[in-house]
């Protein structure tokens, strides 16, 4: 595979791109500097400075030969006799050899010229104990934070202040080359004050270096990967850019990173270079990256599991053979997270033990307690007050079965479940599901209480939709007015269940869940009625702007069932409005249909006992103090009936306010709703909690 990307001149952007610091300087190993000598002896000198017979610069000997060497070719030169000093300094990938001239020497002629040597003549001042100030003219933006970063830390002592100062200029042509100005000049001034210096550092950038040619290449399997592949069409850099090392270093990585996650752990830079034309300022970009072969995802050893084998290589997302992806040894951690069979998961792929390019993957497994129970108390405006314990085996026996007992005491609807999960075909998206719960509950004007078992499989499909098929068999008794009844139905039923969402899960920024239920109970199996139930529940959230939010809801039910029957329907299974997550403004089950019954004391006494029907829905706006406060504004609206025609249909309908904060167990709502449509209505609080999706 290869890009080659063609020269073309672009016009100078106002601004270069962003600082990149501490970058490798594609330029020779040594630099000479030369101090004391002025500019024009100080190039003079340098050009007659040997190579000294090949020495490394760290080499022993090598400053102290070049001392000597200096000091001989300045005699060469005409210039006075000086004793030099030499110096070697480390500043990135190259060297320093600082030159250092002291004063001529008695009887050896005349005194040159003094000419103004700032960074010297600062050095050759009294030592003050201090550090150093600096201030940069001359570029702004990126130049200038760049230049900072590579000067920085600034020194804080007099010893630190007169080595910062020696490798100044050279510190700064980093900086400026980095982001592709390799034509800068720079001029200091110092002002000595006590205690810190201040430095002002004038730069002329110069033109910048521009790309000539940008070549990348690649090689070996990846040549026909397609990740590699729009990794190249989405190269940015083009001929006629400013150089720009944060970017070169940048897609290197970045080739170097997609061969590492997509299994080519043999992959590296074969070539990869900046080539300097500092005479005509251009460059040339080169990167080869040779892939070598890709690996497979290997055989999965699990080790410290009390599960069954076949039970765990069901959670194992790939094949062996699969190409390597590390997306999906991030997916099997995930799901074996998720299944609540162990309290810590290390899954670990070993490259360097694969055998015929077959990558063996290790987990370890770290088993949950063996029970735990958690407690809870809590209060919302339409359960009142509330307790709670949980009882939960996550690990019943090897075979994965699980359990959870469950006890909520509240004034309103205390209640006692019990839950046994057993994996089907497999261990996290297909369980048999087995429920057992007893409970009390009032429904507007009636006391119920329910006993109920259920059966059923729980499938997660490959959709992400969760579909249950399941068979409920209900028994329920109530005081409807004076008389007592009951009633029980065995109601086969199907589900399908999904949430997407975007964001924090407790406080998404974006998302939808949507639910639907359809069951159906008949007198030839038992059930003390017939009856078609139907039930649709959608949550929305919605935020086009930071800071504004919207949500909705829509709640949807329907009863078929004979007229003459409709009265005998156990009170669970009608619908009733009203309430935090139904029409604000209104109590909790508040809102239905009506009965006029015998009061037992030769009166009659109007009862809510529900309707057919079910519609309500609801819209509110969000709009956040800080990330964790938000005010709300809503109207909600809707009614349960019995009725199919709309005109005689009563709707109720609200609007109220609130503030939310959102807590690390979700968000706390205090909201005031008024129910305008009723000309007796007083503004109701509700205090709830819970995210929308």
């Amino acid at each position: 595979m290869l890009a080659v990307l063609a020269p073309a001149r672009a016009e100078d952007p106002e601004s270069p791109p962003e600082p990149i610091t501490e970058l490798p300087h594609p330029v020779a190993d040594l630099t000479v500097k030369v101090v004391g000598l002025g500019e024009e002896v100080g190039k003079r000198l340098v050009d007659l400075l040997p190579e000294w017979d090949g020495k490394a610069p760290d080499e022993p000997g090598f400053a102290e030969e070049a001392a000597r060497q200096a000091e001989q070719r300045l005699k060469d030169l005409g210039e006075d006799a000086r004793p030099i000093t030499a110096r070697l300094e480390e500043i990135g990938s190259r060297w320093v050899l600082i030159l250092a001239a002291g004063e001529p020497e008695a009887g050896s002629g005349t005194a040159q010229k003094s000419r103004s040597r700032p960074i010297r003549d600062a050095l050759e001042q009294p030592v003050v104990e201090g550090g150093l100030e600096l201030e940069i003219e001359g570029v702004k933006g990126a130049l200038a934070r760049n230049l900072r970063a590579h000067l920085s830390p600034l020194p804080t002592s007099a010893a630190e202040r007169a080595s910062f100062l020696f490798t100044l200029e050279d510190k700064a042509q980093e900086a400026m080359q980095a982001l592709g100005y390799y034509q800068a000049v720079f001029s200091t001034q110092i002002q000595r004050t006590d205690p810190n210096w201040t430095l002002t550092l004038t730069v002329d950038r110069g033109e910048p270096m521009r790309y000539d040619e940008v070549i990348v290449l690649i090689d070996g399997e990846a040549r026909d990967d397609p990740a590699f592949v729009a990794r190249l069409d989405r190269i940015t850099i083009k001929p006629g850019d400013i150089v720009n090392h944060g970017q070169y270093e940048s897609l290197k990585n970045d080739l170097l990173t997609l061969g590492l996650v997509r299994g080519y752990f043999d992959g590296k830079m074969g070539q990869h270079r900046l080539e300097i034309d500092r005479d005509n300022n251009l460059a040339n970009l080169v990167l080869l990256y040779d892939s070598g072969r890709r690996y497979r995802l290997g055989e999965v050893n699990f080790w410290a599991s009390e599960l069954t084998p076949e039970l765990l290589q069901e959670m194992v997302p790939f094949k062996p053979g699969a190409p390597y992806h590390a997306d999906e040894v991030a997916k099997f951690t995930s799901t074996l997270l998720g299944s609540g069979y162990f309290q810590d998961v290390k899954v670990l792929p070993h490259p360097e033990q694969a055998e015929d390019g077959m990558v063996p993957i290790e987990a370890g497994l770290s088993p949950p307690p063996r029970h735990s129970i958690d407690l809870g108390v809590g209060y919302a405006t339409d359960t009142e007050f509330r307790v709670s314990t949980t009882w939960r085996t996550p690990v019943v026996n090897r075979y994965g079965h699980s359990q959870e007992t469950k006890a909520e005491f509240s004034k309103v609807n205390p209640k006692l479940s019990f839950d046994y999960r057993i994996p089907f075909d497999h261990p996290i998206n297909d369980k048999l599901v087995f429920n057992a719960s007893v409970g009390r509950e009032e429904f507007g004007d009636i006391e119920s209480s329910q006993y109920q078992g259920s059966f059923g499989r729980r499938t997660v499909m490959g959709n992400r939709w969760i579909r249950t098929v399941s068979a409920r068999l209900l028994y329920e008794d109530w005081t409807q007015g004076p008389q007592d009844h009951s009633a029980k139905y065995l109601m086969p039923g199907l589900s399908f269940s999904r949430t997407q969402r975007r964001g924090p899960p407790l406080d998404p920024t974006d998302g939808l869940r949507q639910f639907y239920l359809l069951e159906h109970a008949d007198t030839v199996w038992g059930s003390d009625q017939r009856i078609t139930r139907f039930r649709s529940q959608l949550r929305a959230v919605y935020t086009p702007i930071e800071r504004h939010r919207l949500t909705g809801r829509v709640d949807v039910g329907i009863n078929v069932i004979n007229d003459e029957d409709l009265l005998g329907l156990a009170p669970s299974l009608r619908f009733f409005a009203g309430g935090d997550q139904s029409i604000r403004g209104f109590s909790y089950q508040s809102l239905g249909p009506k009965m006029t019954v015998d009061d037992g004391e030769g009166g009659t006494t109007e009862l809510l006992v529900g309707g057919r029907y079910l519609l309500v829905g609801s819209m509110e706006y969000q709009y956040y103090l800080t990330p964790s406060w938000r005010l709300a504004a809503f109207v909600d609206g809707g009614s349960a009936f019995d009725t199919n025609e709309s005109e005689a249909i009563d709707f109720d309908a609200s609007f109220g306010g609130g503030v939310h904060w959102i807590s690390p167990v979700g968000p706390i709502k205090i909201e005031v709703g008024y129910g305008f449509t009723d000309p007796d209505a007083s503004p109701m609080l509700h205090i709830s909690i819970g995210a929308e999706l």
